[in-house]
Order: structure tokens, then C-alpha cells, then sequence
């Protein structure tokens, strides 16, 4: 009985990492993946179309994220719009990602799936990447 009960959380605990990455092929992991995309991206705007009620809080190297999924009309100067869907780490207590608001984000080059969002759309500056993180 122990042995079909220790399979059977092996199969579930499977299946959730697997719907997980497959959930969050555009999150970035690091935040010298973020920075790194912040400085060699193409800079976009994005305007948030649905965005989940509930985000997760996450940490990376001092600096606090909530990881959230939405849906995101991305504007490239030059190039046709898109719609991006998956989870996204937006800067926590900089940004308010609810259905309307606006986005900065970067965007790579060659990979439109990887998005890393900056700030609030038209207002990021190099001043994000300093101070202590928010209290909440």
C-alpha cells in the first residue's frame, strides 16, 4: 500500500512540474536574464488585455517580483502587434498589472515569447534598478 501511494505522488508531482514549465515558457528565472534582455532587447510597450487575480511573490538576487499570469498586447515601434500569453515577473511595487494598464517591457530580438517587463508603460528609468526592495 505504501508502494502504490509513494507512485502515485511521484505521477502527481510529475505532471505539476511538467504543467509548469510548459505554463511558463517565457518566464525569466534570473535577474541577469531580466538585465540582460533590459540592455540587449528591443524595448516595447504593452498593454495588459487580462491578467490573473492572484500573483505569487518571488525573490531573485534582492530584488522582489510577483509572478502573475496575463495577456499582453505588445506594440514594437516598426513592427505589426502581437498577443503574449504566460506568466510574468512584473517588479513588485512598480508596477500595477491590471486589464488596461500600460507596460514597458524589452523584448529579445529573435524570441518574441521572451518578454521581461521593465516598469509602468513610458515611465522606466535606470533609478528601478536601485534602493532596497518594498516592504511588502
Amino acid at each position: 500500500m505504501v508502494a502504490i501511494a509513494t507512485i502515485v505522488m511521484v505521477i502527481v508531482a510529475f505532471f505539476i512540474v511538467n504543467v509548469a514549465r510548459g505554463a511558463s515558457g517565457n518566464l525569466l528565472t534570473s535577474t541577469a536574464a531580466i538585465d540582460a534582455l533590459a540592455r540587449k532587447g528591443v524595448r516595447a510597450r504593452g498593454l495588459v488585455l487580462t491578467s490573473d487575480r492572484v500573483s505569487f511573490g518571488v525573490t531573485l538576487g534582492g530584488r522582489r517580483f510577483e509572478r502573475r499570469g496575463m495577456t499582453l498586447d505588445v506594440e514594437i515601434p516598426g513592427r505589426p502587434p502581437f498577443i503574449a500569453s504566460g506568466n510574468f515577473l512584473v517588479p513588485r511595487g512598480i508596477v500595477e498589472a491590471t486589464p488596461g494598464a500600460s507596460l514597458e517591457l524589452a523584448v529579445h530580438p529573435t524570441n518574441q515569447s521572451r518578454i521581461a517587463v521593465l516598469g509602468p508603460g513610458g515611465f522606466t528609468g535606470p533609478w528601478l534598478n536601485y534602493g532596497p526592495p518594498n516592504s511588502y
